[in-house]
């Protein structure tokens, strides 16, 4: 196990990047001291504030299972999309069992989780590790990485980060959320706008 960089400043970094993009979000990883990951060798956060890291790995069955979900290739941006919610589910459910995450309540909610509980720095990160595996594979047509997103003080919010895609053809922006659920369900896919606005899927 590896320590990641202090809350503070992963605070700062995400405040200054909040509003960047970048072609290579591997880079992302580094706030957490993340290696660069492969589909049989990746590591991501088991912990809030991804205090503590796993080392894993998908077997051969279980990365043909997350690749099916691309299978037939989707046509458009929008079917896209709502793949990659139910493939970075499956990948919460496979990691859960792995690393002893798949208790993880929705939001912050400890007292009805069992086990591990994921924050929001956590969530944004193993996210962007699964979106960096299905990229690296093949599996997006539609969509490129984002860095990413911060919504908080600036906004006169409580500090939260997600994962993001842009969609190549019209540089539309949007969040690839799994905070708001607990382990293995679909994560929420909104504008990064309507997001920062404050987007609770409860409202």
């Amino acid at each position: 196990m590896r320590s990641s960089l202090p809350i503070l400043a992963l605070s700062i970094a995400f405040l200054l990047t909040a509003c960047e993009s970048t072609r290579r979000p591997a880079l992302y990883l580094s706030h957490f001291d993340l290696k660069q990951a492969q589909v049989n060798d990746f590591e991501v956060c088991a912990s809030s504030g991804c205090r503590k890291i796993s080392q894993l790995g998908y077997t051969t069955s279980e990365w043909q299972g997350i690749r099916s979900v691309f299978e037939p290739a989707p046509t458009t941006a929008a079917e896209e999309r709502e793949r990659i919610k139910i493939a970075v589910a499956a990948t919460e459910q496979i990691i859960g069992l792995k690393n002893g995450t798949s208790g993880d309540a929705p939001r912050n909610n400890r007292s009805i989780g069992t086990g591990a509980q994921l924050d929001c720095i956590a969530e944004a990160a193993n996210t962007t590790v699964a979106l960096i595996l299905f990229d690296q594979e093949d599996l997006l047509k539609f969509h490129r990485i984002g860095y990413p997103q911060h919504r908080g003080f600036l906004q006169l919010r409580l500090p939260h980060n997600t994962a993001s895609i842009y969609e190549k053809s019209t540089g539309a922006h949007y969040t690839v959320d799994s905070w708001f659920f607990k382990n293995g369900e679909p994560p929420v896919c909104v504008p990064v706008s309507e997001w920062k606005a404050g987007y609770d899927p409860e409202d």
